[in-house]
């Protein structure tokens, strides 16, 4: 490391251990009695039986079977299954406007619960719900409860914050790129924290945002981010393509997905932040078993290890796991309000003045994006393709 990055990063260090960094963010008898044996196992039976019943559909706006977001939480789905009775299929590929044709295929084939899991389907589910009360909810990307909707939301753009303070320390450029995807959850509060993170780092950095979602989308965006001078990017995609052509083309990143042990496919990667939701699955279908369910609000973020931040990974610079490990615990424990104090628009106008903190739903909402981020364009395309989905209930 050259005594610039020592000096920035013994700087660093010293700002995340002030309270400054308030800104950062034996065995008994073997006899049984015959009666008590027939009657445990009539229980055990029953409880097998009652569990056996309850049926959970899933509804996914992508591929489940892919790499990507959908199929990440389709990951969690199978593993959250494993240490329960009860029964989950799913449907993927659901656009918005099919999403109730969705969940009555699976209310047909007995579902009595359905986890919605993208946040486009927030609007059309308050209105699905209302027709289907027998069926209860638990909506993704919402944080809005009713008596058959348990709402559950993510604050994802803790682990932004964390990855634009590294990102910015392994740029040479001091310009990094986040191509978002606006069908996933808090695209401008992910851009508007990974570029408070990178303000850590070097309080003039800029983060050049593009939006994309089909892979086509994503390659004209990384791309256009590359040619402005972007040397790392921020991939926030349902797809991986993002990765795939960061590691194509040599450009250091940081995705938003847990690779988990598949980090090694990317000699690029400098870490990953993410979400497991295989817990909150699980205790939603102990809740199932035990006829104890009722619509509740949960949050997700990184003090109850929903949000996940990895270590550096080999293509980080050295150092990288300082600040990481300086930073990620002032999160965790709450010590780094990352929309706080003063807050200015791209433009310079004072949103929020010094000692103002922004409530969740402030957060949640965020139609502006923070000093230091230059859109660089919208590369999505209008959808052509009305080709109806076949609605195949699927298991595995």
């Amino acid at each position: 490391m050259t005594s610039r990055w020592h000096k920035a990063l013994a700087a660093l260090l010293a700002l995340c251990m002030t309270a400054g960094i308030a800104g950062c963010s034996g065995g008994e008898s073997s006899e049984t009695d015959t009666t008590d044996t027939a009657q445990t196992a009539q229980t055990d039976e029953t409880s097998e039986t009652e569990s056996e019943e309850v049926k959970v559909g899933y509804i996914f706006h992508g591929d489940a079977k892919t790499d990507g977001v959908s199929g990440e939480m389709n990951a969690q789905r199978i593993l959250a299954g494993t240490h329960s009775s009860v029964e989950t299929m799913y449907i993927d590929n659901v656009s918005i406007t099919d999403f109730e044709k969705a969940v009555q295929t699976l209310a047909n084939a007995g579902c009595s619960y359905i986890v919605s899991e993208s946040p486009v389907y927030k609007n059309v589910l308050s209105s699905t719900a209302g027709k289907y009360m027998n069926i209860n909810f638990i909506a993704y990307g919402t944080n809005v409860r009713s008596a058959n909707i348990a709402a559950y939301t993510e604050e994802i753009f803790q682990g932004a914050y964390v990855a634009g303070m590294v990102a910015a320390y392994n740029s040479e450029s001091e310009k990094i790129g986040v191509v978002a995807d606006t069908d996933l959850l808090y695209p401008i509060p992910v851009i508007n924290a990974a570029a408070l993170g990178m303000q850590l780092v070097y309080s003039d950095a800029e983060v050049v945002a593009a939006f994309a979602t089909a892979d086509d989308e994503i390659e004209t965006a990384v791309n256009a981010l590359k040619n402005d001078g972007c040397d790392v990017i921020i991939c926030y995609t349902e797809s991986r393509r993002a990765a795939q052509l960061c590691e194509e083309k040599g450009i250091k990143f940081i995705d938003s997905v847990d690779h988990g042990s598949d980090y090694s496919d990317y000699g690029n990667m400098l870490m990953y932040f993410g979400c497991g939701r295989s817990s909150y699955y699980l205790s939603h279908y102990k809740k199932m078993t035990m006829d104890t369910w009722e619509g509740d609000t949960f949050t997700g973020t990184m003090a109850n290890g929903t949000v996940t931040v990895s270590d550096a990974l080999p293509a980080a610079k050295d150092g990288t796991q300082d600040i990481i490990g300086a930073l990620v615990p002032k999160v965790t424990g709450g010590l780094a309000y990352i929309f706080n104090g003063e807050l200015k628009d791209i433009n310079g106008s004072v949103k929020y003045l010094k000692g103002d903190y922004m409530s969740a739903a402030e957060i949640y909402n965020m139609d502006w994006y923070v000093y230091g981020v230059r859109l660089l364009g919208n590369y999505r395309q209008p959808v052509t393709d009305l080709t109806e989905n076949s609605f195949e209930i699927q298991y595995d």
